[in-house]
């Protein structure tokens, strides 16, 4: 078996193990409280239009599935990361020949899982109480899979460049509550030409922007397109913008993590319990 065969098994093992323990937990079982109660919800309003063009549960439903993408691979990544990073986890994975590299392939799988699980029960409960809310021409569900595996990789290496540059929980905090303020002005759960000019461009500079706009492409009919920026989908713009978020993305955290592995020690995990210990954060 080639050292490199030996990697992938060992870190598909890790990720296995992880996803086992982690969703077989209560908390991990509790992931599909929100979906249910977003469900009850959307019921609730599944009559109310948005200048009376399409209802207000298709651009509910779209933003939330963009909003659950960017929180799980982005925020997930980060925090697991600088956990690991202050529990000793990355030092002990550093002390293995090639055990960094296979824990981080192993966090990638997860994140990739991750960002899917919220996904499943939302579309699945959709599909049973609000089926028009889901396209029902192959080709949209082929672009759906396609702009969300895109979108996930735009926003993946993110989540481990907060991770690495944050060192403690509470900058890392802070950082999460400014990605949830981009979310409230990048037109996920409202239009975006609905905010002042100022506020649609800084909008259309995030990736959360694109992101909803690729989802809601796919599940809103066209005549959703009049309450877009530009009145378009911008379909080929926005692939290239996610695509470009993820190229960035993927070259400069490699870079970071092994600047982050380097600097993670015996005495720097220590320091970092008696932080918590003492601050609690």
């Amino acid at each position: 078996m080639s050292i490199r065969t030996a990697l992938l098994k060992a870190a598909w093992q890790q990720a296995k193990v992880t996803l086992w323990r982690k969703y077989w937990s209560p908390a991990g079982i509790s992931t599909l409280v929100v979906p249910l109660i977003l469900l009850a919800i959307l019921w609730f309003v599944r009559d109310a239009q948005i200048r009376d063009l399409i209802p207000v549960t298709g651009w509910i439903f779209s933003g939330t599935l963009a909003f659950g993408l960017i929180a799980g691979a982005a925020l997930g990544v980060s925090a697991d990361i600088q956990q690991e990073r202050e529990d000793g986890t990355l030092l002990r994975a550093k002390a293995i020949p090639r055990g960094l590299t296979g824990h981080l392939l192993a966090k990638l799988v997860v994140a990739v899982v991750d960002t899917a699980i919220p996904v499943v029960p939302l579309v699945v409960g959709a599909a049973i109480i609000l089926p028009d809310l889901l396209p029902t021409d192959p080709t949209r569900w082929l672009l759906f899979v396609m702009i969300y595996a895109l979108a996930a990789a735009a926003m993946l290496p993110w989540g481990a460049v907060l991770g690495s540059l944050f060192r403690s929980a509470l900058g890392l905090g802070i950082a999460s509550l400014a990605l949830y303020g981009l979310a409230a002005i990048s037109g996920l759960f409202y239009p975006l030409t609905a905010l002042p000019a100022a506020l649609q461009v800084i909008g259309q500079f995030t990736p959360h922007y694109w992101i909803g706009l690729g989802i809601r492409a796919v599940l809103l009919d066209d005549a959703a397109m009049a309450l877009e920026v530009g009145g378009s989908w911008r379909i080929p713009l926005m692939l290239g913008v996610l695509a470009a978020w993820a190229v960035v993305g993927f070259l400069l955290a490699p870079k970071l993590l092994r600047r982050m592995a380097r600097k993670t020690s015996g005495s720097a995990v220590s320091e970092a319990r008696e932080r918590v210990l003492s601050r609690g954060y």
